[in-house]
């Protein structure tokens, strides 16, 4: 079966300056592999003439579809038509059924039809007419030698309404598509290379159908497993079993699918055995918590946390001892361990996560530089701890913090 490939083309210099995120590129990838085309280039471009037109004929040299978006508004600076009109070598025409259109949207709103909005009912002589349902600026649909070629608005919630309506579901007429199906495996507290390492038996008999992704982010790691396929309950069946070997492998790293966050895995587990939770943070300053309670039905099992900042309120309010602070630095194995202790009987917890540590980059040493952190995580009978090193700005550091405590977390109530 024929696999048939996308490429996007997407128009605006407030893309390339970064004043706007392109998240139509992320939603077109997303929608296209849905229904089984391979989106396999995206050419970001200024709006000049040249451009457009450079990026339109490579792309037709690559793609089965070509996918445009940006620049169809009233303004000057919004060339795409005109130039779309010149690379089709055609003229642009009135079309009375997009000016009426034109017409009804401006009354409804008790707003006067703008000569250069009513401009946007010229469209080029040669194109189908893709009506936009929730804007003003039509798309265009060209059938050009073996390739298809789409514009469309770059605002997104215009341009989502015209795939989802007319563009997609007629892709999946003309086009006998393939199933893609994709399974991702969530692991934390292991690096890909070590990942890698562990599951490389699995990885050398997938076929050649199914491939697999290494996705780290900050502590967290996706293996991803797509396959793509004429059948897709075979092909499901066949996701499954590797996906079943590959968990095998990864015992106690492994904690979800699909995008689950580890504090999913956790808030399940702790309330299916009735257990509870507590938090004490120094230099995460509540980071830990803002994840626990971002998962619905949180309060189940979390009692709270006491960020811990200056060394009067380790102090005063998790009674750590003073002269161990002085003795030791509050960033150190004893006092991290003391926190994780101690903020299970001030908040009547069953479990406890503890980190001390310098975010930086300003506040650390030769002996503890910035980076330096320290993570504990106890039961009423138990405690453990790690030093970690973390080479990343603050806030990175901060989130590596996070998921790091709360994987060691997860390692210690599954054994």
């Amino acid at each position: 079966m024929k696999q048939y490939n996308a490429v996007a083309i997407s128009i605006g210099d407030e893309l390339l300056i970064g004043q706007t995120i392109n998240t139509n590129v992320a939603w077109l990838g997303e929608k296209l592999n849905s229904i089984g085309i391979k989106l396999t280039e995206v050419i970001t471009i200024t709006d000049e003439e040249n451009a457009i037109l450079e990026a339109v004929q490579t792309a037709v040299s690559k793609a089965d579809i070509v996918l445009i978006t940006g620049g169809l508004g009233p303004t000057k600076d919004d060339i795409t038509k005109k130039t779309l009109a010149k690379f089709f070598d055609t003229e642009l025409m009135l079309n009375e059924e997009i000016l009426e259109m034109l017409k009804t949207y401006f009354k409804k709103r008790g707003r006067p039809l703008l000569q250069s909005t009513a401009d946007l009912a010229y469209m080029p002589a040669n194109c189908k007419v893709i009506f936009n349902k929730k804007g003003t600026a039509a798309g265009m649909w060209w059938d050009y030698e073996n390739t298809i070629i789409v514009a469309m608005p770059g605002v997104p919630y215009e341009m989502k309404g015209m795939m989802e309506d007319r563009i997609l579901p007629r892709f999946q007429k003309l086009f006998t598509l393939p199933v893609i199906v994709h399974k991702t495996i969530m692991v934390a507290g292991l690096g890909e290379s070590i990942v890698a390492e562990k599951i490389k038996t699995v990885e050398a008999d997938l076929p050649e159908h199914i491939k697999l992704a290494y996705l780290p982010n900050l502590g967290i790691l996706r293996l991803r497993l797509s396959g793509i396929s004429e059948n897709k309950v075979l092909l499901n069946i066949e996701i499954e079993k590797y996906t079943r070997q590959i968990c095998a492998l990864l015992p106690n790293y492994q904690y979800g699918f699909d995008e689950a966050l580890i504090t999913e895995a956790l808030q399940q587990y702790f309330i299916e055995h009735k257990l509870t939770l507590a938090t004490a943070e120094s230099c995460t300053g509540g980071k830990i918590a803002a994840q626990i309670v971002q998962v619905a039905g949180s309060s189940a099992y979390y009692n709270g946390s006491i960020v811990a900042y200056s060394n009067a309120i380790k102090q005063n309010v998790l009674n750590i001892d003073a002269e161990l602070i002085n003795s030791v630095g509050a960033v150190s194995k004893e006092v991290v361990e003391a926190m994780a202790t101690n903020v299970i009987g001030v908040l009547q917890s069953d479990y406890s996560i503890a980190v001390s540590g310098i975010a930086g980059p300003t506040g650390g040493s030769e002996e503890k530089p910035a980076g330096t952190v320290w993570i504990a995580v106890a039961s009423k009978n138990k405690v453990e701890s790690k030093m970690y090193t973390f080479p990343l700005d603050r806030d990175k550091n901060i989130l590596l913090t996070a998921n790091y405590a709360l994987h060691m977390l997860w390692q210690m109530v599954k054994g």
